[in-house]
């Protein structure tokens, strides 16, 4: 018995041959194998990471991928009602506007689980409106003189001094009035109020601005506006004088020397300043 038909050739079993022996028969590389087999060898690392792309994983479902296709072409989603597209409604309803609001019955019960507090029967909601109405009158200055508009004279006083004040309007952020200067007085002046809330250890100046003609009142009509501080002390004062200089002088009226004097009226609520003193 020959041992040939047990022992492969030495040839086949060789690790060194770098040859696959697929049917017994050698196969020699050929010329471009060897250098298809070098060029994939000397490729750079990079050259693998640029051409590899990460693959898509294709969905379970083909209608969740035409969805998917539809709403990526479209870039956002829209919604369309079935009447739109010839279709039936499953269900209609029609409102009224006599139609009393059908109101679930565990909405009431939980309205009356909270009753209302002692302080909202007391100021009930329609009277908010009233209620913030009244304090922006309750703590502001008041004047302590009659109004100049309203003598019989007013008129003749303009013709004298030149310039005299007409009224003042009071709120709670500031103080608006209006200045009556002579006609007769020269085309260039100047007019405004001096003030001061130090009794004149400091006074500031402020320029009036011309109002529309009224061809029904003697003399040029003026404007002027006080700006007075948030807070202020309740035994304070404003006091203020008017003026206009002109090519003549300066003239003023200051309520016959004793200036117009605005005073801090306080209600017996608590004060600014007694109400952060009791903060801290």
């Amino acid at each position: 018995m020959s041992d040939s038909g047990l022992l492969p050739d030495s040839k086949q079993c060789s690790p060194n041959s770098g040859i696959t022996m697929l049917s017994g028969i050698d196969e020699e590389p050929t010329e471009n194998g060897d250098d298809e087999l070098k060029d994939g060898l000397l490729e750079p690392p990079e050259m693998y990471m640029k051409d590899r792309q990460r693959a898509k994983s294709l969905p379970a479902y083909p209608k969740q991928a035409t969805l998917f296709e539809e709403i990526a072409n479209n870039g956002r989603k829209r919604v369309k009602f079935a009447d739109s597209m010839g279709l039936d409604l499953t269900s209609v309803k029609h409102f009224s506007t006599t139609e009393d609001p059908q109101i679930p019955s565990k909405v009431f019960s939980r309205l009356q689980s909270f009753p209302p507090q002692p302080q909202d029967r007391e100021y009930p909601i329609g009277d908010l409106c009233i209620n913030f109405q009244s304090t922006l009158t309750m703590d502001r200055l008041i004047p302590t003189f009659k109004m100049p508009v309203e003598s019989e004279h007013f008129e003749t006083t303009v013709l004298q001094r030149h310039v005299n004040l007409e009224k003042v309007t009071i709120t709670r952020f500031d103080v608006r009035g209006q200045i009556r200067t002579n006609i007769q007085s020269c085309c260039k002046r100047e007019v405004g109020v001096r003030y001061t809330f130090n009794e004149w250890l400091s006074s500031v100046d402020a320029q009036a601005i011309p109002m529309p003609v009224d061809d029904n009142i003697v003399g040029e009509r003026y404007t002027f506006t006080l700006y007075t501080p948030p807070f202020l002390d309740p035994t304070s004062s404003v006091h203020f004088a008017v003026y206009i200089r002109n090519d003549q002088g300066e003239f003023w009226d200051n309520n016959n020397g004793q200036n117009y004097t605005l005073k801090y009226h306080c209600t017996g609520m608590v004060t600014y300043e007694s109400a952060a003193f009791h903060a801290t």
